[in-house]
C-alpha cells in the first residue's frame, strides 16, 4: 500500500472535517439559539453528546493509526464500539419517536434507510477489525451514508443553501475516499463503490 502525506493523514483529516462540520451544524444548539425546543428535551441532549463522542472517537482512533499506535487503537476500540452501539440505539429511538416513514421528506426517508445499512457495516467493521483495510472502509462508508443531517445544518448555519450545496460537499467526500483508495492501492475497493451505488440508489428510490 503506497503511503504519502495524503494517504497517511487521510482518515485523520476526514474525521476532523466531520467533527468541525458537526460543530458548525449544531452551533445553534450550543451557542446561538440555546433556548430552542430541542434543547429542553433531555434525550436530544443525550443523543447529541453521543454523536459528538463518536466523532471524537474517530479522531482519536485515526490518529492512533496515523502514528502507528496499534496497541492503543485496539484498547480504545472497545470504548468506540460501545459508543457506536449507543449511537445506533439513540438514532433508532429518534426514528421510532419521529414521523411515520410515509410522512417524511425524501431525505428523511433516505436517512431511515441508511441507518440500518450503517448498523450493518459497523458490525462488519467490528468483525473484520483484524483487517485494517476492511475495518476502515466499512466504518467510513457507513459514516458517509449518514452525513445528510450534518451537511444540511452545516450549510444552513453558514448561510448557504443546503439544497444546492449539501450534495456537492457530500459527493466531494465520497470522491476523496475513492482518491485515497486509488492512490494507496491502485484500485477501487468494492466496499466503496458498492456503498456509493447504494447511496445513489436510495435517493433514486425515495425521490
Amino acid at each position: 500500500m503506497k503511503k504519502n502525506f495524503y494517504t497517511r493523514n487521510y482518515f485523520f483529516g476526514l474525521s476532523i472535517a466531520i467533527f468541525i462540520m458537526s460543530l458548525i451544524a449544531f452551533s445553534d444548539n450550543m451557542i446561538t439559539d440555546v433556548h430552542q425546543e430541542s434543547n429542553s428535551n433531555p434525550f436530544m441532549i443525550i443523543h447529541g453528546l453521543i454523536m459528538f463522542s463518536w466523532t471524537i472517537v474517530l479522531i482519536i482512533q485515526t490518529n492512533h493509526i496515523r502514528k502507528l499506535n496499534i496497541a492503543q487503537h485496539k484498547k480504545f476500540g472497545i470504548i468506540g464500539f460501545v459508543i457506536a452501539i449507543f449511537m445506533l440505539l439513540s438514532i433508532n429511538y429518534l426514528a421510532y419517536m419521529g414521523p411515520d416513514f410515509v410522512d417524511l421528506p425524501f431525505f428523511g426517508k433516505a436517512n431511515r434507510l441508511f441507518v440500518p445499512a450503517f448498523a450493518l457495516v459497523l458490525l462488519f467493521a467490528y468483525l473484520k477489525r483484524q483487517n485494517s483495510v476492511l475495518h476502515q472502509y466499512f466504518i467510513f462508508t457507513g459514516m458517509l451514508l449518514c452525513l445528510e443531517p450534518i451537511l444540511s445544518r452545516f450549510c444552513g448555519n453558514l448561510g448557504l443553501n443546503p439544497v444546492h450545496l449539501a450534495f456537492p460537499i457530500w459527493l466531494g467526500l465520497w470522491l476523496s475516499l475513492f482518491l485515497y483508495d486509488i492512490i494507496s492501492r491502485r484500485k477501487l475497493h468494492p466496499i466503496l463503490y458498492l456503498g456509493f451505488i447504494f447511496f445513489l440508489g436510495v435517493y433514486v428510490v425515495v425521490s
